[in-house]
């Protein structure tokens, strides 16, 4: 902890003030749907591609194999295994809700004097208020709860998700149901968001920005002015990759304009890989989202900030990066943990996955990679398990399984959990695209990965995934909405 509290007020000393942090994750854009990463022939992305190649390109950034997983691990600093989450999605009408007591990554930097916000995608639970972002260290939540909704009527499955929230002492929970926005293409909506939050915001103090984009994922739409092709589905791709790029564009002139970008770190990755569609493309990786296999969990990923003095590091690293490592790297430049602590006596848990990076990635002050090994996945459902360590991959059990979980199980993770009759390994340094299993060549390398598999299921909690359907919960043919069951009409401001 001392560590920690001497090294992130560095910043303050060397810099002279705590940089404002726009963090843009994209959804499901995969490794082939970018340019920059040389997988693809038929997409432009031609802003992406700048910010990219002049800031610090992650080349080995791992994400989990679905987006509501990857999130929980942005804000709670733990694998998804951690959490007993790693399965699947949140999905709706249940008491699904990333756990209460888990302290959040707005939390801590809020407590450090940022202010908070969030635009686009939750999909961490809406059970209760108490779940929502606005109650969760964000100052104001404007997007949906749920998973994806369509780009026009902002609905799932003919249910509204669409609201702003924020939340005070004084004033309690304050949300709006954004029905009048009804029929207007969502990204014109995220960008008449976030300039209002930039205009608005006192610079006399740091922001932080969570876009947490709805691009790239289905349904796959964009409006005709974006479209510079018809013949294939890559078109269409290619359209909602230009209107993300001229969302994005804005946010970026937004900040300039008042004049905050000098002094911004943006940090931009995807959720997960693409999934398996004629829209979507991994490039040359193996595999797609739902899988453990490259194309499903290592993403695209970048650092970008016009001061060199907040990204010294430049050019690209080959170094892991695990999603979880964004909470404490961003918590370590954002002033460190004890502002939280002096207001709230919560320590930081001894037990978080993540891995502080600023010295590695951000300042460049350390050689060494900080990660040499990532749990990536162990699934008791699909009876799978991944792990990366130095520059080996063990995959075990059949990664094309279709098991999913029934809502009355729980299922207790130990070596019974996974299928060990299928053990591959790969030297994804070597071998990126998993073309070639060397475990009957690698015995020894395999038994160790294997071993430390093993040891982290001893102390992992059962999994109990699609919790059963509430009677009375939203939305619903009375309440058509996506709102928390503790919803009162007297929270309406």
């Amino acid at each position: 902890m001392q560590v920690l509290f001497l090294c992130c007020s560095l910043f303050g000393v060397m810099y002279g003030k705590k940089p404002h942090i726009l963090y843009v994750v994209m959804d499901d854009q995969g490794y082939g749907d970018v340019g920059y990463t040389n997988q693809t022939h038929d997409i432009k992305t031609p802003l992406m591609d700048k910010l990219a190649r002049e800031g610090l390109i992650l080349n080995r950034h791992y994400t989990a194999w679905l987006c509501t997983p990857t999130r929980a691990s942005i804000m709670t600093g733990r694998y998804p295994i951690s959490l007993g989450i790693q399965h699947d999605v949140f999905s709706s009408n249940n008491e699904e809700c990333l756990p209460e007591h888990h302290i959040l990554l707005p939390e801590i930097i809020r407590s450090n004097g940022y202010k908070t916000h969030m635009v686009g995608k939750w999909h961490l639970g809406y059970a209760r208020w108490s779940c929502m972002p606005c109650m969760r260290g964000f100052d104001s939540f404007y997007g949906y709860t749920s998973g994806s909704i369509n780009y026009k009527t902002h609905e799932l499955e003919s249910y509204y998700d669409f609201m702003k929230c924020r939340y005070s002492a004084k004033n309690g929970v304050e949300f709006r149901e954004m029905t009048e926005e009804k029929g207007v293409y969502s990204l014109y909506l995220y960008n008449k968001r976030v300039k209002e939050i930039v205009d608005n915001h006192n610079t006399s103090s740091p922001l932080f920005l969570y876009l947490a984009m709805q691009s790239v994922h289905s349904p796959y739409y964009a409006p005709s002015k974006y479209y510079s092709c018809h013949s294939n589905n890559r078109c269409t791709m290619q359209a909602m990759l230009k209107a993300a790029e001229e969302l994005l564009a804005d946010v970026i002139k937004y900040f300039k304009a008042a004049g905050l970008w000098q002094d911004t770190l943006l940090i931009f990755h995807s959720d997960n890989g693409a999934p398996s569609t004629s829209y979507s493309s991994n490039g040359n990786l193996r595999g797609s989202k739902g899988h453990l296999w490259e194309g499903g969990v290592r993403t695209l990923g970048f650092l970008y900030s016009l001061n060199k003095n907040i990204l010294p590091n430049r050019g690209f690293t080959n170094c892991y990066v695990h999603v979880s490592d964004w909470y404490k790297t961003i918590i370590s430049i954002s002033g460190g943990w004890h502002a939280f602590y002096k207001t709230t006596s919560h320590s930081m848990p001894d037990d978080l996955d993540s891995i502080d990076q600023s010295n590695f990635l951000i300042y460049g002050k350390s050689k060494t990679c900080p990660r040499d090994q990532i749990m990536l996945h162990i699934d008791p459902v699909k009876r799978v398990a991944g792990y990366y360590k130095r520059e080996y991959k063990l995959l075990v059990g059949n990664q094309d399984s279709s098991e999913s979980c029934s809502t009355t199980m729980f299922y207790p993770l130990d070596i019974n959990s996974i299928d060990l009759s299928i053990q591959q390994l790969f030297n994804i340094y070597d071998d990126p695209n998993e073309t070639t299993d060397i475990a009957s060549k690698k015995p020894a390398i395999k038994k160790e990965l294997l071993g430390d598999i093993i040891l982290f299921l001893s102390h992992q909690k059962p999994l109990q995934c699609q919790l059963p359907t509430v009677a009375g919960s939203y939305p619903s043919s009375s309440v058509p909405f996506y709102l928390p069951w503790d919803f009162s009409h007297s929270l309406v401001p």
